[in-house]
């Protein structure tokens, strides 16, 4: 009885990993260590915002630029993980300007809380274009996600 239990749960554990070798699996693995490495990058911003940590102070227009960078990365995320929700393709396009975005904010805020000017990535918006801008009509219409529907 043991070995069929344990042969099943071998057998299910490799249907599982198989599912990861896909071109989809794989799209929305990197969407998930994105948010994994986001959340642990964002998880000092609400202290480093209310001035609570020492030798980190941002002004205004600093907290600004951090909370957008954020923001974009938060957006993507969200319209990324509620594609994978509902089986929805993901795009190799969406992901890469996910992970553009994250780089962005993680230069961004790992160049504000270190101090002095503020970093050039905080500027200017990514420069990868997301599936949403150069396709809206492939779009669910409830959302603005950079995802499309269609073939796996």
């Amino acid at each position: 009885m043991k070995k069929t239990a344990v042969a099943g749960s071998l057998a299910a554990l490799c249907l599982l990993c198989s599912c990861a070798q896909t071109a989809q699996g794989k799209l929305r693995q990197a969407v998930y260590d994105t948010a994994s490495a986001y959340h642990l990058l964002a998880s000092p911003m609400p202290d480093v915002m209310a001035d609570r940590v020492p030798g980190v102070h941002l002004n205004t227009v600093q907290k600004n630029l951090a909370r957008q960078t954020s923001q974009t990365v938060l957006d993507a995320l969200t319209n990324l993980e509620h594609a994978i929700q509902t089986n929805s393709t993901v795009t190799e396009t969406a992901v890469a300007a996910l992970q553009a975005d994250f780089a962005r904010f993680s230069t961004c805020w790992a160049g504000l809380r270190a101090g002095g000017a503020t970093p050039a990535g905080c500027t200017a918006s990514t420069s990868v274009p997301s599936a949403a801008a150069a396709s809206p009509s492939a779009l669910p219409t409830t959302t603005t996600a950079s995802v499309t529907t269609g073939k796996n």
